[in-house]
């Protein structure tokens, strides 16, 4: 099954706890526990049907029409084989026309995986990784499903994977865009280590932290476990308390919110299983909102034994 980044860019994309109620449950987290369903019940069909594989001609036009996500925007427009007219400068004036002529050429990539591809290079891999450990599904349990966010260190300090949104400006590439009542693992890599990952009030003002559904702020190292709620401001930040201008600002926002980015976000399962009790990972790759829900895009992958996470205490689901 190839990378939509392989076959384009764009559709390379496309190729191939602290956990809430039900009342509040976030779609990402609720793919999550869908997916670790069709693993539990070794249903390929329902897992076939929450991929992006499952879109039809339409969905899928309509789909990557209104994609809100700059960086796979210009993806497409890149490979745009004609000039664009002299008078066609802003991205979406190019945008436009790139997907005016280019959508059925990427619709025909995705429909090239047919769905035993999709069963041999995304389903049953999840399934030989968790029997080389004997796992039997019937009794193991969802203990959180969260959106898993990769923290690195660059030459101009913290970079957090999530792709920029169509009015983002060179002043402000690093925003990060973060819904309420759902829980996001923040994970710092080794080139983070000894520099304090913190959230505040202020732009730099350690005396200013906010706490309040966070664990693990500012302590400089291992994950940082995040849920915000109704009481949460709409804007926070992001920032080192020793090095100045290394972060960024954070949108929060609503779940019903429309105003933000398509973005390719990672969700991570973890689940016990036997006794004493281990815990394993699976990660659920590239998933995108869509008019018909959360769907992934890229191939799931088995982690394996993990120890026990930060903010893992009970069950999920059964």
């Amino acid at each position: 099954m190839p990378s939509i980044s392989k076959v384009i860019t764009l559709i390379a994309f496309l190729s191939f706890g602290i956990f809430c109620s039900q009342a509040k449950q976030h779609p990402m987290e609720r793919l999550g526990e869908n997916l670790f369903t069709t693993f539990k019940t070794n249903d390929f069909n329902a897992f076939y049907q929450h991929s992006i594989f499952s879109l039809n001609e339409t969905t899928f036009q309509a789909f990557l029409k209104d994609l809100r996500n700059k960086s796979l925007r210009e993806d497409l427009i890149a490979q745009h084989r004609i000039p664009f007219p002299p008078a066609v400068k802003t991205l979406d004036q190019k945008w436009y026309i790139a997907f005016k002529h280019n959508w059925r050429e990427q619709w025909r990539h995705l429909v090239r995986n047919s769905s035993r591809d999709i069963m041999n290079q995304a389903f049953l891999p999840i399934l030989n990784g968790a029997a080389e450990y004997d796992i039997q599904w019937k009794t193991t349990k969802l203990v959180a499903s969260e959106v898993l966010l990769p923290v690195t260190w660059t030459n101009v300090g913290f970079e957090i994977k999530g792709d920029q949104d169509l009015d983002s400006g060179p002043g402000n590439p690093r925003t990060l865009f973060l819904d309420r009542d759902c829980t996001y693992r923040l994970r710092p890599d080794k080139l983070t280590y000894s520099k304090a990952f913190m959230i505040g009030l202020d732009k730099q003002d350690s005396e200013k932290a906010f706490d309040q559904g966070i664990i693990g702020n500012g302590s400089g190292e291992g994950d940082v476990l995040i849920r915000f709620g109704e009481s949460t401001p709409n804007e926070l930040h992001y920032f080192c308390p020793d090095q100045e201008g290394v972060g960024g600002n954070i949108l929060i926002k609503n779940i019903d919110d429309t105003d933000k980015p398509n973005q390719r976000t990672d969700v991570l399962l973890t689940f016990s299983y036997g006794q004493p009790t281990r815990y394993y990972q699976i990660i659920i790759r590239d998933v995108v909102l869509t008019a018909s829900g959360p769907l992934f895009c890229e191939r799931p992958e088995w982690i394996g034994v993990v120890n026990k996470p930060l903010g893992v205490s009970g069950e999920v689901s059964k």
